[in-house]
C-alpha cells in the first residue's frame, strides 16, 4: 500500500504552502479584475504541477526549488478567455470543486480560486477522496487544512462559519474520479444546487472525465504529467488543459 508513504511529505508540503498563503492572497487582491481571474486559474494549474506522485515532477522538485510555473499560452486546451467572459455574468449558485493534491496545489491553487467564488456570492463544496491515494488530499486532511486556513483568511473563515463553504467526501480512494459512484450525500448536493463543477488534476479531469458531458457548467483544469497521455492528446509533457464547458 502506498498510503503510508506520503503523510509526512504531505504535512511538510501543507505547512510550506500555508506559510506562503497570506502573501499570495495579498498579491492577488492587489490585481485588477481581469489579471486576477487569469492568475487564479494559472495558480491552480501551477499548483497542479506540484505532485510528488508524478515521477517527472518529483525529479524536478528534488533538483530545483522552482517557483510558480508559468506555462506559455495558448495552452494545449485553452478556454481561459471563455471562462473569464462567463465570470462577467451572474455568479454561480453553488460550485463543486473536486480537488487533487495536498500542499501547494490545494493551499495556493484551489483555495484562492474557491475564495474568489465565495466573494462573488457562490457557495462552494470542496470534494476530496475518502481514502488515501498517492499524494491526493483526503477529506480528513482537507478539513484540517481548512481549519488552519480559517486562521489566515477571513473569507474562508466566514464561509465555513456560515456553511457557504463545506468539505465533502467523494466516497472514493483512487487517483481518478468515477462520477457514477459518488458518496450519496455529495450526489444529492450535486443534483440539488450545484450549477458549476470544477474538476482538477490529470487523473480526475483528463484520464476519466475529459469527454464527460455535464448538465451544468464545467471547468476542467490539469497539467499533463504523463508522457503517454501527453502524446495521446497531441501535446508535450506538462501540457496544460483548461477546458470550460457552458451548459449545452
Amino acid at each position: 500500500s502506498t498510503q503510508h508513504l506520503f503523510p509526512q511529505q504531505k504535512q511538510q508540503e501543507n505547512e510550506k504552502a500555508l506559510r506562503l498563503l497570506s502573501k499570495r492572497l495579498q498579491w492577488l487582491d492587489g490585481l485588477e479584475w481581469s489579471p486576477r481571474q487569469e492568475a487564479l486559474v494559472t495558480s491552480v494549474l501551477a499548483g497542479n504541477m506540484f505532485d510528488w506522485g508524478a515521477q517527472e515532477v518529483a525529479q524536478l522538485m528534488e533538483n530545483t526549488d522552482f517557483g510558480f510555473y508559468e506555462a506559455p499560452r495558448p495552452w494545449l486546451v485553452d478556454y481561459l478567455s471563455q471562462w473569464m467572459e462567463r465570470l462577467k455574468g451572474p455568479p454561480h449558485k453553488c460550485a463543486a470543486i473536486f480537488v487533487d493534491n495536498s500542499g501547494i496545489d490545494l493551499v495556493l491553487g484551489i483555495l484562492p480560486f474557491a475564495r474568489e467564488l465565495l466573494q462573488r456570492g457562490t457557495e462552494v463544496i470542496l470534494c476530496a477522496n475518502s481514502a488515501p491515494a498517492l499524494n491526493d488530499v483526503t477529506h480528513v486532511e482537507l478539513v484540517g487544512v481548512l481549519k488552519q486556513v480559517a486562521g489566515i483568511c477571513g473569507v474562508i473563515r466566514r464561509g465555513l462559519e456560515e456553511g457557504r463553504l463545506v468539505a465533502m467526501e467523494t466516497g472514493q480512494g483512487g487517483p481518478c474520479l468515477d462520477l457514477s459512484r459518488l458518496d450519496q450525500s455529495l450526489a444529492a448536493a450535486l443534483q440539488e444546487k450545484v450549477d458549476l463543477v470544477v474538476i482538477e488534476g490529470m487523473g480526475r479531469a483528463v484520464h476519466t472525465n475529459l469527454h464527460a458531458v455535464f448538465t451544468c457548467e464545467c471547468l476542467k483544469m490539469a497539467v499533463i504529467k504523463n508522457r503517454w497521455l501527453a502524446n495521446r492528446l497531441g501535446g508535450d509533457m506538462f501540457s496544460v488543459i483548461c477546458k470550460y464547458e457552458p451548459v449545452r
